[in-house]
């Protein structure tokens, strides 16, 4: 519930998995996702949309379309994007 002190946790390991594993590795992809899900929770919809678009566009890139995980992520941003409505 300490969104805020996780945050910048959050903020921190996205940017490690950035500069150690690139931007085309599924964990990126997750760090994009969790701090997405995050801002989500936070009710903070305009930042989070476009990082979970990332986070899709790296599992689709990375693992395919079909893989459960890209699925799983399409399903947060698809509720996402109801939320926004």
């Amino acid at each position: 519930g300490d969104y805020d002190g996780a945050e910048p946790l959050m903020r921190e390991a996205l940017a490690i998995a950035k500069k150690t594993l690139g931007v085309d590795h599924p964990t990126y992809g997750l760090r994009l996702n969790n701090l997405a899900a995050l801002l989500q929770a936070k009710g903070d919809y305009d930042a989070a949309e476009p990082l979970m678009r990332e986070a899709v566009r790296v599992f689709e890139a990375a693992l395919g379309a079909d893989h459960p995980n890209s699925r799983i992520v399409r399903n947060n941003l698809d509720a996402l994007l109801q939320k926004m409505r």
